[in-house]
């Protein structure tokens, strides 16, 4: 991303609440140095009113490009403020704690010190659209329990994945001929039988996407056999009409369930090993194609009519670091063979669905999921991040059983 696109990110986060001096304050940098370019000055006008009227601390401001010197804003009678902003060739010597970067252009030699532009970016987005919309939710509703999720998305992890990868992308790219009347082309998923016709649809698993007023985004319905869509979301066959909690799957496409039939989806093997267990829980799939769309995925949430009792996994690009981690990335290490599960470089087919909804299924029995499990969440400022790996020998939360632990 370029620096305006970053700094209108930032800007972004800014009016969703969160501000640099509460950054500063939570990640515990008392005397902070913010260094930018001349012709980002309005940006860095905007953080010095925050500081200005933030009175817990105080920064000092840097240009790299200009003399050192007082600048003056002023509108009418009503509004006068000057910023003071020294040349960064005279601050060498001085102690920051941290020198905060709103520009991408590097001038000085890495050093921990220096926060980039684009990891504060990156810290802001996780806060403001992950962290902050997740903690609210579960203050209104403390007895859900919700975990965000990390999955196997990435071919590059494994030897010779970056190539294979790339092949398969080219290959599922030629299914679109179809449309053009030019005959039948192989793809990744013709070992399940599917035709072309068939594979094309399933790439388009969302065909079309409607907003309605209240600013929810959902798919529109489909009736066709392999994609049911319903009530804008994919239909779970063998969902019980009494049950106890529900187990909702809220994100992109792995639990959408692309490149998959409605009942080879995550959820659809989830229910089917419930139903054989006689575990009265009914799981949905909340999955849209809404990728890192963050307000999107958490209108959803906000629309689930969550009780207390119901699970949520919610898979996000960014993880939340105030919430348990189910990390889940190594699902498809050896023995698996990842040649037979992905289909291109980032998703997978029915196969590698079904072993995602094995592991959740050993991780909500084997670790009493099911049962009035007290769930206390960090809250701001201090948050710690937990991950299902780690979890036990950390001994920071009694969620996972040692036996459950080392089987995912």
């Amino acid at each position: 991303m370029t620096d305006e696109e970053l700094l209108i990110q930032l800007e972004d986060c800014f009016t969703g609440g969160y501000t640099l001096p509460q950054y500063c304050i939570d990640n515990g940098i008392k005397k902070p140095l913010f260094v930018a370019e001349k012709k980002f000055l309005q940006f860095m006008w905007k953080v010095h009113v925050q500081f200005r009227y933030d009175k817990r601390m105080t920064a000092q401001f840097s240009l790299l490009d200009t003399p050192t010197g007082g600048i003056n804003l002023s509108l009418g009678k009503t509004f006068t403020m000057s910023l003071l902003c020294v040349n960064i060739s005279e601050l060498m010597d001085a102690h920051f704690d941290k020198v905060i970067f709103l520009t991408t252009k590097q001038i000085f030699e890495h050093s921990p010190k220096f926060i980039y532009l684009d990891k504060l970016a990156e810290y802001f987005t996780r806060k403001t659209y992950v962290e902050i919309p997740l903690l609210s939710f579960l203050q209104r509703h403390p007895k859900v329990k919700v975990f965000t999720t990390k999955l196997p998305n990435n071919i590059e992890r494994y030897a010779g994945g970056k190539e294979f990868g790339e092949k398969l992308t080219e290959t599922l790219q030629l299914a679109g001929q179809i449309l053009k009347g030019n005959g039948n082309v192989k793809t990744p998923l013709d070992k399940f039988g599917y035709t072309n016709r068939e594979v094309y649809d399933m790439i388009q698993v969302a065909r079309g996407v409607i907003e309605k007023a209240d600013g929810l985004t959902v798919m529109k319905d489909v009736a066709d056999p392999l994609i049911r869509i319903q009530n804008g979301k994919r239909l779970t066959p063998g969902q019980p009409s009494r049950f106890i909690n529900k187990i909702y799957f809220v994100g992109p496409c792995h639990y959408m369930g692309s490149y998959a039939p409605f009942d080879k989806t995550i959820e659809s093997y989830l229910q089917k090993m419930l139903n054989e267990n006689n575990l009265p829980y009914r799981v949905e799939n909340e999955g849209q194609p809404y990728s890192n769309r963050y307000q999107d995925i958490f209108y959803n949430l906000n629309a689930l009519n969550a009780r207390p009792g119901d699970i949520i996994f919610l898979w996000l690009s960014l993880t939340a670091e105030a919430l348990p981690i189910i990390d889940l990335t190594n699902a498809f290490d050896p023995p698996h063979d990842y040649r037979e599960i992905f289909v291109d470089k980032a998703h997978i087919n029915e196969i590698g669905y079904k072993i995602l909804a094995e592991k959740f299924f050993i991780l909500l029995t084997e670790n009493n999921f099911f049962r009035d499990v007290e769930f206390n969440y960090h809250t701001p400022p201090h948050v710690s991040q937990i991950r299902y790996t780690a979890a036990i020998r950390a001994g920071r939360r009694k969620i996972f059983r040692q036996r459950g632990a080392g089987s995912l």
